[in-house]
């Protein structure tokens, strides 16, 4: 069936991890954009450097940030959707994170985060992201209505027992990694694979007509919910087996690999190896 979304992670994906978009890797995107297409950044990042590189590349489907909390028309800076973390249950990810003296982002917009206690992978989520980072004394002061996402910055290991614990503690949020060394926390229905639901149907494009590429444990709800979900040649094992297509590593064009073979070349899944 013929592809009318491609929905793109951007680290470990669209980016190499100096932060750069490859030619090829721009080429092809602006190509399919060009063939009527549509193709949109889906992050788990703030707004600004989602819209950055959708203009960039000149994309016609919306930003979706917070792993599917907030999608943005980046054209017009419209916010189309959002879907936020209850106010008591963020009090509560807020206490548990003093409690075992863990650091925690916390982001009320789209556009910046608070922390109490910063280290260097907060400072590394604002570099990211080219922002500020944004220390307060308390965060229950900052968290006056329902935020759009919570984020524990740790060490890898940390993150991964993190991970097991918040993945099945509550029905009202889910918690996925992003990088190793980020935990992210958003409502329950703000996926990846929920913003992509949201779109086609607004866009009224099928299911089996959209491609999902992505590297991390937060892309897997889109990669298995995609007619077609690309995996990266540099995601793990778990990743890999949630996918149809395993492609390239992001410092090998991955994206591009993957997009010449199933949409240009029009081949069969079942004819491809990588």
């Amino acid at each position: 069936m013929e592809v009318k979304l491609i929905a793109v992670d951007i680290d470990g994906t669209l980016i190499t991890p100096d932060k750069r978009i490859t030619p090829r890797v721009r080429d092809i995107l602006r190509y399919v954009e060009n063939k009527g297409i549509m193709v949109s950044l889906v992050t788990g990042r703030l707004y600004p450097t989602c819209k950055k590189y959708a203009l960039e590349l000149g994309l016609s489907g919306p930003c979706v940030i917070y792993q599917g909390a907030m999608i943005i028309d980046h054209k017009t800076d419209k916010v189309l959707h959002e879907l936020r973390i209850p106010k008591d249950k963020a009090l509560e990810i807020v206490r548990y994170s003093r409690e075992n003296n863990l650091s925690l982002n916390v982001y009320m917009d789209q556009f910046t985060f608070y922390t109490e206690k910063p280290n260097r992978y907060s400072i590394l989520d604002a570099q990211l992201n080219e922002v500020e980072l944004q220390v307060v004394k308390n965060l229950e002061d900052i968290i006056t209505d329902d935020p759009l996402k919570l984020m524990f910055v740790e060490d890898p290991k940390t993150i991964s027992k993190l991970e097991e614990i918040f993945s099945s503690l509550d029905e009202e949020i889910t918690a996925l990694t992003s990088l190793p060394q980020f935990l992210e926390i958003v409502n329950k229905n703000a996926t990846k694979a929920d913003a992509l639901k949201w779109i086609a149907d607004r866009f009224n494009i099928k299911r089996e007509e959209i491609m999902a590429i992505g590297d991390s444990h937060n892309d897997i709800p889109m990669i298995e919910w995609a007619g077609i979900g690309v995996a990266m040649g540099n995601a793990d094992e778990k990743v890999k087996n949630s996918a149809d297509f395993i492609t390239l590593s992001n410092t090998e064009d991955g994206v591009a690999y993957a997009i010449e073979l199933l949409i240009i070349q029009n081949l069969d899944l079942d004819r491809i190896y990588v």
